[in-house]
Parts: C-alpha cells; structure tokens; sequence
C-alpha cells in the first residue's frame, strides 16, 4: 500500500522534512508508520498464521511471518526463540545483526497479512506481550505492535502502532489493539516493529479476536452554526485545551480527549444563556478538572480548602508538545513539595487564575494542583461516564469517527486549534490572528457536507501558520498524480522546466495558461489558500509541484503559449508522481562536468557514492554542490570543506508551563558539533538551492552561510527548520508543523528568511526553451574562475 523508502522516521532538527514532504498530503502519516507489506500472494489466509510461533525449531526463522525488504537490507532479522515464562515457551526473536549501529531513523519489522473477508464489520482485538533486550538509557528504543486496514482502491482504514503508548521494559508488557475493519477491507496488515535504532526484542504469541460488530455511527449533517453556538463552541475550545494541557490533575492526563472534544460539542452547542454554559461547562469538566469553576459576573469563588493528605504541588512541564511517542518533544508532570511552590516560581495551588471566555461566562482554571505522598492529584473524582455500547471495548487510537459527522468536524477543529495555541512557536514571527481563525474554521467546518471538504477546510485553516511543514492528510485520501511535466512558477504562471513520457511532446519554456477550462491565475490563488509556507520559495515550489495533481489515469486539458509566443492546447494523462519527476538536473548524480570541474547532486547521491567520489573532489579545481532540494546523505560534506570545527544553527525547544504562549523559555540543546574530516576539498565551491530546499536542507546550508564555506548559488530557500511534530485527529486526519524556533547562527530569524544566495539566480522562460539549467550554468562559472 505504501512504498517503504517514504516511510522513515527522523529527529534531528530538520531530518525529518523529506519524507513528510514526500508522504504527507497524499497518504497517511503517523510519527511512526509500519513499513509496508512485500506483494501478496494472491490469496491471503483467513486469519492470523503461525501466532504461537510453534512451527519451527529454535533459531529458525519462524514460518508464515517475514521481515520486510527494507529491514532485511538494513541487518534485521528475525529467528524462533523460547522463554520459559510464556504459554507454550515459544516466542519470536526480532534483531539486529548488521555492522553499523542502526540511526534514529531506522527500524527493524516482522509482519504478516491475511485476508479482510472474515473479519469485514467487525471490531477486533490484536493481542500479544512484548520485551525489550538491555536498555540503553542514553537512547530508549522502543517496540511496538501495529496493525492496519487495507481497503478497496488503495485506502487505508483503521491504523494503530501504539505510538502513544510504545513497550520500554525488558520484561513481558502485554499489548493490544482494539480497531475497526471497514465493510470494503481487502487486506489487514499487522506486525511488530522496533523503531528508533532498536538492537532486539522478543514477541510472545499473537492472537487477533472478533469482539462483535463494529457501532453504527449515525453521522450529523451541516448546520449553520449560531452567533449563539458559536460563542458556546469557543468557550469549548478555551477550556477544552487548557484542562488538556495545563490542569495536572490524573483524569485530565489520562482521559481520551479526541473523544471528549466531539462530546463536549454536543453539550455545550445548545446552550442558550451565558447561565446555561456555565451550568454546562461545569457538569461536562467536573470530572476532568475538580478544581474547575464557571460562573456569569460576580466574584470566583473560594477555593476549596487544601486536602489534608495533600503534601505536593504538580503542574505540567511541556518541552515542546510531547504526545507519548519517542521523540524529542517531552510532555510530563513535575512534582515538588507542596511548601515550595513559591520558591519555585510556580503559581499558588490555592489562587487559580480566573479566564474572561466568549459567552459571558468566566472560569477559574487551576495550572498547579496538589497530591498526595503516592503522587495522587486530590481531590479524587468519579470516573468519566464511557458512551460506548456495554462490554464493547473502544478502539485504542482514532476512536470509531468520522467526518461527515457535524460534531467530529468541530471537536477536530477545536483540538486542532488547541495545539497550535499554546505550542506554535512562531506566531511572533507570522502574525497570524489565531482566535479569528478559530472562528472561521469552525463556521466552514459546521457546514461542510463530508469528510472531503473539512479536509479543504482544515488545509486553509493551518495556511494562515505560514509553516512550510505544515501538511494536512486524511487516510482514505488517494494517492494523486500528475502529468510527467516539470513546472516552475515564473511571473504567476506555471512554466514547463521539463516534460517526460506521455507528455514530452510539450515545448520547453511554455507559459500554461488554463487547466480543464480554469485560468491558471485562479487555480492558484485558489491553491495558495491552502498552502502554509513561510516564504515565497517554498510557496512557488508546492504550487508548481501540485498545479496539475490529480486522480491517477486522468486526463487534463492544458492550453499554453510558447516562449516564442505562439498558442498551443494538448490533453495528458495524470501518470506520474511529482516527487519522483527529473526537473531538468543533469542526468549524472556526481560526475565531471568539466575538466576540473565536479558536480554532485546532494539530492540524489548516497554516503557510499560520495565516499567513491570524494578523491576526485578532494583535488578537483572547482565542485558544485547541488542543494535545491533535500540531501539523501548526513552533514559529512560539509566537514572536508572545512579546517575548523562547525556548529549548526540554535535549535530552540521551547519549555512551556502556562498557557497561551506566556512564560516560554527555550531549551537550546543538541546542536551538531561537526569536526573537520579528511580529505579536504581544496577547490573553489558552490552550492545551488531554491525554494525547495527545506529543513534539514536549510541546516547543512545554514552552516555554509554561517562559516562562508562556499558561494551560495540560486534562489533563498525555504525559510522552515526545526523537527515537525505531527498530531491525529478523529476522522483520519494527520496535520504535521514545525514544533521548535530555529534561529541563525547569530541569533537573527530564519522563519520566513531561510538561506539568502550570495550569487541570487533565477530560472527564465528562455532559458528554460532552450533546455538550459541557468542556476547550474551560474555556479559552474563561479568555480570554473
């Protein structure tokens, strides 16, 4: 279903932009994805094969299962083992065998996949116990279980790896699934992975189970949405987010709000007075939040004395947003004794702060609370009342949603909107006037007809962040394509930069002037609706790499006009990903381009080929470098172009313990230090780049600014750094941004400014019909000097 190279998961700052540029947008994307499963045999097994790992001896590779290509190439493998403790003895070993350690970024996997017919409708169960080899305390790698739904046309249904709740003990920790298995399922795909560079791990027997029949969901319609009910909604969304992430009370940090979002829509929607909301508010958080209040005008009440068995504060410590998962953004609760909360800054557990909502309501919001000696939060609450159908249990991530439903589409909005209120870390930069686009989205979203259009709505909703990492994706999107045709935008119009397959026959240089009866002028600005980018580059270069995306085998009719001025029309076929369309580079990745002269396109060349290359280099008159758009190798070139160490650009993780922005300090950790490595190239360099060159592209070519290594060659890239924290959403939504502040070297903003060219370049119309790479040419001169 999904091609494995476009499925990895990166931390460093910045090293994880290419893949979701790649991925996001066109498929699902969840912090960690399961590789994909090899071709299948033409018929699947009707249910989980070799589960107790009985088949086979001792060190032999259990039957039935298999560790996919990309894991195998990478040095995993996996062998039948014992373990006395387990039922039956027998278990599965998964582990790595290769020379080089494995990165962050790599993963090992065993998986199978059987047929959906048996189990289509239903709700299951995938159960198994899971452990660890010896830990690694500077470097937790997790394992987990994940299973998914493959669906008719190439859609995925329900998908779950326990990312928010991943096995870190080297002793047997049960773990299970609870998923849905949509009516029009083909295949269910399931497995164990290690990711994060895990060395080994064991897998106890697995069993997949049917509960019953998956609920009938009876989805809500479009509404408008009163003057009324929109105050109501975003008093929701206010209190919603911060008991989320503020109040460190157990039922707050344990609750399921993907779901609670969409119920507190429904509770509070209606109500037809500020009295009405307060009453409301109060009966929906009580649970949640104890320490809670909501009243109309007058004085707060008083706070209700401190426990007697209370002997600690606790409040929430955010680096960045942590969501559970194995990343560098951590979200925990931080405990101190209850007599020092002064001394430590923090706010009086007795003197909550008291927040102004829409509706006339106002409420008493507590960000410290208190505990007993077990770590406790007091006072104790009952339980929130579960809605779901008695003895079914809940799906264990994206809870059974859709939405088509009105209320889903307004909690997705809402919990959207919470993350970026109290953890975007550059709304100082972009301006962006958050609450109004509250208000807007959630108007769209109670009139949108179905999933397809929130998906438009939520697009448009986070352009106005001006994050060029921002993707907003739905799972049962399709995968679209476009014409084997190259584009850069010039002056406001798509431009063919190159034209392959069923579509070279266009001319070079041509000026697209309507898609499909639609002037192109209105096709973009349309687009850029729905683009986030924090600067013009990064803009122009999604533009041109989706001007004609579409269904896969589609036609479109292009009208065009040459360079040389004269009108042309011609229908293509949609055939072709953009990602993996030439754009008029040169055919060679690293070769000698002239005497002398050496070219390598960090976009394309390996560790291995420029270890091969680097002897040439090292004596060559003159290299290029080719950075326009995302390297597939590490910093290491960067390291013999220099005698000195480096340093890269200040990567800020903000510390967050209030709401709303305020307070923010920065943590300023894991910067590379790179030190200088032999061979050094003694040549004239230069680096080309553009509007695509995002991320970490914008972290190698920082340091080249920072330290003057080379002249920089093109256009200014992309503005964007820093690692992207992706967050789901009920109805299949995955949105992915930037969760950290990179900033210069010397401190200066790069948000919206990215890496300025020394030696600025940008393509032409006529240079573009006459084949010509005018940005190459340019930084071929400056070294050939």
């Amino acid at each position: 279903m999904f091609a494995t190279d476009r499925l990895e998961v990166l931390f460093q700052p910045g090293d994880s932009m290419f893949r979701l540029v790649q991925v996001l947008g066109l498929t699902l994307t969840l912090p960690l994805v399961a590789q994909a499963p090899e071709p299948a045999k033409p018929r699947l097994p009707e249910g989980i094969q070799n589960g107790t790992f009985q088949k086979d001896a001792v060190g032999q590779p259990p039957s039935d299962w298999f560790v996919p290509k990309v894991s195998r190439e990478l040095g995993f493998k996996a062998e039948t083992s014992e373990d006395a403790q387990l039922p039956g003895r027998r278990c599965a070993k998964l582990v790595f065998t290769g020379g080089n350690k494995p990165t962050w970024r790599d993963f090992g996997n065993l998986m199978q996949s059987i047929d959906a017919k048996p189990y289509r409708g239903k709700r299951i169960r995938l159960k198994t116990q899971l452990r660890l080899g010896a830990l690694d305390p500077d470097r937790p790698s997790p394992i987990q279980m994940w299973f998914r739904v493959d669906r008719v046309g190439q859609k995925m249904g329900f998908f779950d790896n326990m990312d928010s709740r991943p096995v870190l003990a080297a002793a047997w920790t049960p773990a299970e699934i609870i998923g849905d298995v949509a009516q029009d399922a083909e295949a269910l795909a399931l497995g164990v992975m290690l990711p994060h560079g895990g060395l080994q791990a064991w897998i106890g027997p697995v069993t997949l189970e049917i509960l019953g029949d998956t609920p009938i969901l009876r989805a809500e319609g479009p509404k408008v949405l009163s003057p009324r009910g929109m105050e109501n909604l975003g008093a929701l969304a206010v209190v919603l987010n911060r008991v989320r992430y503020f109040h460190p009370s157990d039922e707050a940090a344990k609750a399921d709000w993907n779901r609670l979002a969409s119920e507190g829509v429904k509770a509070v929607e209606g109500a037809a007075t500020p009295k009405a909301l307060a009453l409301r508010l109060q009966r929906f958080f009580a649970p949640l939040a104890p320490g809670a209040r909501f009243m109309v005008g007058g004085k707060a009440p008083v706070a209700a004395p401190v426990p007697a068995d209370a002997v600690l504060a606790v409040r929430w410590n955010h680096l960045g947003l942590g969501q559970n998962n194995a990343n560098i953004y951590k979200s925990l609760r931080e405990y101190a004794p209850i007599t020092d909360w002064k001394s430590k800054g923090w706010r009086d557990p007795a003197s909550p702060e008291t927040v102004q909502l829409a509706g006339g309501v106002q409420a008493v919001l507590p960000t410290v609370c208190v505990a007993n000696e077990a770590k406790h939060t007091l006072p104790r609450t009952a339980p929130v009342v579960d809605s779901l159908p008695a003895g079914l249990p809940e799906p264990t991530t994206g809870f059974f949603s859709t939405a088509d439903d009105r209320a889903t589409r307004l909690g997705d909005v809402i919990l959207a909107w919470g993350v970026f209120q109290h953890f975007y870390p550059y709304f100082d930069v972009v301006k962006t006037d958050w609450p109004r686009e509250l208000t807007k989205a959630l108007h769209a979203a109670a009139l949108d007809k179905d999933a397809s259009a929130f998906t438009h709505t939520l697009k448009r909703m986070t352009a106005t962040l001006k994050d060029g990492h921002v993707w907003v994706s739905a799972s049962d999107q399709d995968d679209p394509s476009v014409p084997a045709l190259g584009l850069v935008v010039i002056d406001g119009l798509p431009v063919i930069r190159s034209a392959e397959g069923t579509a070279k026959h266009l001319p070079l240089g041509s000026r697209i002037l309507s898609v499909d009866g639609e002037p192109s002028g209105k096709r973009l600005a349309r687009m850029k609706e729905e683009i986030s980018a924090a600067g013009e580059g990064w803009m122009n270069h999604r533009l041109a790499s989706e001007f004609l995306a579409g269904e896969t085998g589609t036609r479109v009719r292009l009208t065009y006009v040459t360079a040389t001025g004269f009108p042309g029309q011609a229908t293509v076929v949609r055939d072709a990903k953009y990602w993996l369309l030439e754009n008029g580079q040169p055919a060679t990745k690293v070769g000698e381009l002239r005497p002398g002269i050496w070219y390598l396109d960090l976009n394309r060349i390996s560790e291995k080929e420029f270890e091969a290359a680097l002897p040439n280099l090292a004596q060559a008159k003159g290299v290029v470098f080719d950075l326009r758009g995302y390297p597939k190798m590490g910093p290491a070139f960067l390291q013999h172009l220099t005698d000195k160490p480096l340093e890269s650009a200040r990567w800020n993780k903000p510390q967050i313990t209030q709401p709303d922005g305020k307070g923010w300090t920065w943590d300023s950790s894991g910067r590379w230090n790179l030190e200088p490595l032999a061979p050094r190239i003694q040549g004239k360099v230069a680096f080309l780049t553009g509007g695509g060159a995002i991320s970490y592209a914008e972290s190698c070519l920082g340091i080249v600014e920072a330290y003057k290594l080379a002249e920089i060659v093109g256009e200014p890239t992309a503005g964007t750094n820093g690692n992207v924290n992706p967050f789901s959403l009920p109805g299949g939504f995955t949105i992915s941004w930037t969760g950290m502040k990179v900033l210069k070297h010397d401190g200066s903003t790069h948000h919206g400014v990215g890496i300025q060219p020394t030696l600025p370049v940008r393509p032409t119309v006529q240079g573009l019909a006459q084949g010509r790479d005018e940005v190459l040419e340019k930084g071929l001169e400056q070294v050939s000097r």
